[in-house]
C-alpha cells in the first residue's frame, strides 16, 4: 500500500518531535494475536444491494485446529448480522452451531471437541452494511454522473467489516470469491476466473486464488470496467478501467507492467500468481493496494500524455507489483514488521529505475527516499523500523517503514556486495539478491518476521549481519557525520577525520559502516578507498601521490546520513563541475548554495556552469535551487537562461528558484510566461505557486484569470494554493466555491488546504460559510474529505463541532478513524 495513504497519516501521526512527542505509546507493546487454528480456505458467495450499501454473504471457512479440545473459537467480524452458522461435515447433514456476536469478534461454539487431525468446514450466512473495508459508490445529487461501483480496501484490518475472517497477517489461506452482480458490471478479484455464468439480468464471477495469502489482501473491484489485455509469458496481465477510456491512455499508465514483472522475476523469483490485474478505481482513496494478483489503483492514474510525463504513475505501479513478492508471497507477520512488505516494495521500484533509466537515476531516487525518512525523524518522531509501540497498525505506514526501509535495503546491498555492484543493474548472482531468492523460497506463502530475513541472509551469504540490523532496523535515527580533511605534503598523505554527532533516544552513539572516500587532484588524478568507520571519532590517513583539490565522503551517497564537511568555495566549485560521481556533484552544488559574502559570485559562476552543462538533470536541478538561494544578479541571469532547457524537471526547479527573487520584475515576468505558455503542467503548477508567494500587486488577478480558463487538474490545484498564498481576501470566496460538493474531489481537497492556510481571514469574514462547509464535509462519503474536515476542526479550534468529534472518537468503525478524531478532539480540549 502506498501513495494516498500518506495524506491521512499526517492527521493521525504524532506531533513534531520538537514539541517533545514520540511515536505511539512507549508503555504499550503490540504483538501478533495468538491463534488456536489455521484457516486453509475462505469461500465467499456474495451479492449486494448497491443502493443501500448492503452485502449478503454465504461463507465457508475451512480450518484446522492446532490442538485437542478445540470447541470454541472466534473470527473477526464487525458491522455484520449473522443469520446462521453451521458445521458442514464430510458426510451427513449440516450441524447448526451456536454463535455469539461480540463486536469485533464472532464467537462460534462447536458441537464437540476437535483435534489437530480434524479439518472443519464452517458455514456462515450473514448480511450487513459495512462502514469501512467495503465501499459502495453511487450517483447522487452532487455527482449525478458517478458510476456505480463496489470496491474493497482491506489493509490494515478492514476486511472483517464485510466478511468474518482472521483479520491479521499472521495467517494465510487460499480463497474463492463467487460474486453475482447486474450484467453490466464486471467483477475483478484474486486468482483465476474459473467460471462466468449469466442468468437473466445477472452475471456471476467465480475467482479462485490457489496461493495462500493474508485475509486483508482478499479483494473485490466491481464496476462498469473495460479490459485491456496484456501478458507476461503465458500469464494474463490485464488492466481494468472505466468504460470509454482509450487504450493509449491505459497503456501510458500500465504498459510497462509486463517488463516490470520480468525484471522482478529475473532478479529474485519467478512471478508466483495465476495472473496480474490492475483496476483503476476513480474514487479509490489510497494510492494503491497490492491485493493478491488484483491490485487496485487510483483512477487518477489514467492521464493525458503531458500529465503522464509530468506526474508518472510508474513508481506506484512498480511498488504495488513488488509487493507480490515482498508482502503478498512472503508476508510480514505483524504490523511491527510491515517494512518487510513496504520497505522492499519501495526499494524495488528504484532498482527498476536503475534497470530502465540508469544508475544516476537510481541513486537520485534513493536520495529522495533518504531525505523523506530523515524529514520524518526531524519533524515528527524518532523510531526504529521495527517498532511495537504503535497506537494502531495504520500508524506504521510512514516514511520510516517505506523510505527508510528502502534505504536500509540499499545499504544492505552495499555492505554485502560493495560499491562496484551498486553501479550495475540488479544481478541475481549478487549475494544480496541470491539471499533474497533464498528468503522468498524459504518463506513462500508464509508470514515472517525480520528475524527470518536475517536468518535467510546469513544462510545464503555466510555473513552475520546482526550488527547491521541492530543499528538500522532495531534502533532509531541515522548517523550525523562531521568530517574534516587535511593534506600533509611532506608525508604525501591525506588525513580524514570523521566524528559522529547524532543524538536521540534509541539512536546508536556509533553507526559502524564501511565508508567510501575519494580524493581528486587538479590535473584529473583520483583515488578512492573504503574505510571502516566504527568509533565516535576516528581518523584515516591515506597515502596520495598528489595534493587533492577536493575530497568526497561517501561520494555515491550509499549511507543515509547528514554530513557537515566544510570545504572551500573553490573546492566545491571544482567538485560540482568535474566530480565523476553524480551524487558528489549534486552534493557540491547544494553546498555552493550556502556560500556567503565574497564567495557568492564564485559560487554563482560555478553553479551557472553546472546548470547549463551537467549531463544529468538532477544535478542541474540542485544547481538551480542553489542559485535561487544565492539570489545574486549572476544567479538570476543563469536561471533566466535555463528557462529554455528541454527537461521540464529542470524548468520546475528554475521557476521555483526564480520565485525566491521576490520583487524582481524580470523573474516575475518569466514565471508568468511559464504559467501561460510552458507545455509542462508541472512547470505551470510550480509557476502558480511561485506567483502566489511573490507579493506582486497583480498576483491575485493573474492567477484568477488563469483559473477561470479551467486548466488541467494539477495546474488548477496549484492555482488554488497560489491564490491562498497571495493573501488576497478575494481568494477565500473562490476557495469556498471550489470546496463545495459537486466540484472535482481533488480540487475540493486542495481548496480546503488553501482555506486552512488563510484561516485568519476565513474565520473573521466568512465564518458562517466556512463552518457550514465543514459541517457538510464532515459527513461527506469520500473519506479523505471527512478526514480533512476533522483535521480542520482541530487545527482551527472549531468548538461547535466538539460533539461530533466526541461521537466519532467513540463510535467510528475503525481504530484508525477513532484515533484521528481523538487527536482533533485533544486539540480542541487544549484550547484555552
Amino acid at each position: 500500500m502506498r501513495g494516498g495513504v500518506a495524506f491521512f497519516l499526517v492527521l493521525g501521526a504524532a506531533m513534531p518531535a520538537a514539541d517533545g512527542h514520540v511515536f505511539g505509546d512507549p508503555a504499550v507493546w503490540h504483538w501478533a494475536p495468538s491463534r488456536s487454528y489455521h484457516v486453509e480456505n475462505y469461500r465467499l458467495t456474495l451479492h449486494f444491494d448497491q443502493a443501500k450499501g448492503e452485502v449478503f454473504g454465504d461463507e465457508v471457512v475451512t480450518l484446522k485446529p492446532f490442538a485437542a479440545g478445540f470447541r470454541k473459537f472466534y473470527l473477526d467480524s464487525s458491522d455484520l448480522s449473522i443469520d446462521s452458522v453451521s458445521l458442514l461435515p464430510a458426510h451427513g447433514a449440516p450441524v447448526t452451531l451456536k454463535a455469539d456476536t461480540d463486536d469485533p469478534k464472532l464467537w462460534i461454539i462447536l458441537d464437540k471437541d476437535y483435534t489437530s487431525a480434524d479439518r472443519l468446514r464452517v458455514r456462515i450466512v450473514y448480511h450487513g452494511m459495512p462502514r469501512f473495508g467495503l465501499f459502495f459508490e453511487n450517483p447522487d445529487a452532487d455527482y449525478p454522473d458517478r458510476p456505480r461501483e463496489i470496491w474493497t480496501q482491506g489493509e490494515s484490518e478492514f476486511n472483517h467489516h464485510w466478511f468474518p475472517c482472521w483479520d491479521y497477517p499472521n495467517d494465510m489461506a487460499t480463497s474463492e470469491t463467487i460474486v453475482t452482480v447486474p450484467a453490466d458490471q464486471v467483477v475483478v478479484s484474486n486468482g483465476k476466473l474459473v467460471h462466468l455464468t449469466r442468468s437473466g439480468g445477472d452475471v456471476t464471477y467465480d475467482w479462485v486464488e490457489s496461493v495462500p495469502h493474508s485475509s486483508y489482501l482478499t479483494s473485490l473491484a466491481i464496476g462498469p470496467w473495460q479490459k485491456v489485455h496484456d501478458s507476461y509469458k503465458d500469464k494474463p496481465v490485464d488492466y481494468y478501467v472505466p468504460r470509454g477510456t482509450d487504450e493509449a491512455t491505459v497503456r501510458r499508465a500500465f504498459g510497462l507492467t509486463p517488463d516490470m514483472i520480468g525484471f522482478y522475476s529475473r532478479t529474485v523469483l519467478e512471478y508466483p500468481y495465476e495472473k496480474y490485474a490492475q483496476v483503476a478505481v476513480p474514487d479509490f482513496f489510497f494510492g494503491g493496494q497490492e491485493n493478491v494478483s488484483a491490485t487496485t489503483l487510483q483512477g487518477w492514474a489514467l492521464q493525458d500524455p503531458q500529465a503522464t510525463a509530468d506526474y508518472p504513475v510508474s513508481e506506484t505501479v512498480a511498488h504495488e507489483l513488488a509487493q507480490h513478492w515482498f508482502g503478498d508471497y512472503a508476508q510480514g507477520r505483524d504490523w511491527a514488521d510491515i517494512w518487510l512488505n513496504e520497505g522492499f516494495a519501495t526499494y524495488f521500484p528504484a532498482l527498476y529505475t536503475q534497470y530502465h533509466a540508469g544508475s544516476d537515476a537510481y541513486r537520485l531516487q534513493m536520495q529522495g527516499y533518504q531525505d523523506a525518512a530523515m524529514a520524518q525523524d526531524r519533524d515528527d518522531y524518532l523510531r526504529p523500523i521495527v517498532d511495537r509501540h504503535y497506537a494502531d497498525g495504520m500508524d506504521m505506514f510512514d516514511a520510516i517503514t517505506h523510505e527508510k526501509g528502502a534505504s536500509v535495503l540499499d545499504m544492505l546491498r552495499y555492505v554485502l556486495d560493495g560499491s562496484a555492484a551498486m553501479a550495475r543493474t540488479a544481478d541475481p548472482h549478487e549475494r544480496f539478491f541470491s539471499a533474497l531468492h533464498h528468503y522468498l523460497v524459504s518463506h513462500a506463502a508464509q508470514s515472517v518476521e525480520t528475524a527470518g530475513l536475517q536468518e535467510s541472509l546469513r544462510e545464503a551469504s555466510g555473513e552475520d549481519l546482526d550488527w547491521f540490523f541492530h543499528e538500522w532496523v532495531f534502533s532509531a535515527g541515522t548517523p550525523a557525520y562531521r568530517v574534516s580533511a587535511a593534506y600533509d605534503p611532506a608525508a604525501r598523505s591525506e588525513t580524514v577525520t570523521v566524528t559522529q554527532t547524532q543524538k536521540g533516544e534509541d539512536v546508536p552513539a556509533v553507526f559502524e559502516m564501511p565508508v567510501e572516500l575519494a580524493f581528486h587532484g587538479a590535473d584529473g588524478e583520483t583515488k578512492q578507498v573504503q574505510v571502516w568507520d566504527e568509533q565516535a571519532s576516528q581518523s584515516f590517513t591515506v597515502p596520495l601521490t598528489f595534493a587533492p583539490q577536493w575530497v568526497d565522503f561517501d561520494p555515491d551517497d550509499y549511507i543515509e546520513k547528514s554530513v557537515d564537511f566544510p570545504q572551500s568555495t573553490a573546492a566545491l566549485s571544482a567538485a560540482a563541475q568535474h566530480d565523476p560521481s553524480m551524487m558528489a556533484r549534486l552534493w557540491a552544488a547544494g553546498e555552493l548554495g550556502k556560500q556567503k559574502g565574497a564567495d557568492v559570485e564564485q559560487a554563482a559562476a560555478a553553479l551557472g556552469q553546472v546548470l547549463a552543462n551537467d549531463p544529468f538533470y538532477g544535478v542541474r536541478v540542485a544547481a538551480a535551487t542553489s542559485l535561487g538561494t544565492l539570489g545574486s544578479a549572476a544567479a538570476k541571469q543563469s536561471l533566466l537562461a535555463a528557462m529554455s532547457q528541454a527537461d521540464s524537471r529542470v524548468r520546475i526547479s528554475v521557476v521555483q528558484a526564480l520565485g525566491q527573487l521576490l520583487g524582481d520584475a524580470d523573474a516575475y515576468h518569466a514565471i508568468q510566461g511559464a504559467l501561460l505558455h510552458d507545455p509542462s503542467y508541472a512547470v505551470q503548477a510550480a509557476a502558480a505557486r511561485s506567483i502566489g508567494k511573490s507579493n506582486m500587486p497583480d498576483a491575485f488577478d493573474f492567477l484568477q484569470a488563469r483559473a477561470a480558463g479551467k486548466p488541467e487538474i494539477h495546474v488548477m490545484r496549484a492555482l488554488e494554493a497560489g491564490l491562498a498564498a497571495s493573501g488576497d481576501p478575494r481568494a477565500v470566496d473562490l476557495l469556498l466555491t471550489d470546496a463545495q460538493p459537486g466540484m472535482p474531489l481533488r480540487m475540493r481537497l486542495s481548496a480546503l488546504a488553501g482555506l486552512a492556510a488563510m484561516q485568519k481571514m476565513v474565520m473573521q469574514d466568512h465564518s458562517q460559510a466556512f463552518t457550514e462547509l465543514v459541517s457538510r464535509t464532515l459527513h461527506d462519503p469520500y473519506f479523505p474529505l471527512q478526514f480533512t474536515a476533522v483535521g480542520l476542526v482541530g487545527t482551527l479550534h472549531l468548538m461547535q463541532f466538539k460533539p461530533e468529534l466526541t461521537a466519532e472518537a467513540a463510535n467510528a468503525p475503525t481504530q484508525w478513524q477513532r484515533d484521528i478524531a481523538q487527536d482533533a478532539l485533544d486539540q480542541l480540549q487544549a484550547t484555552p
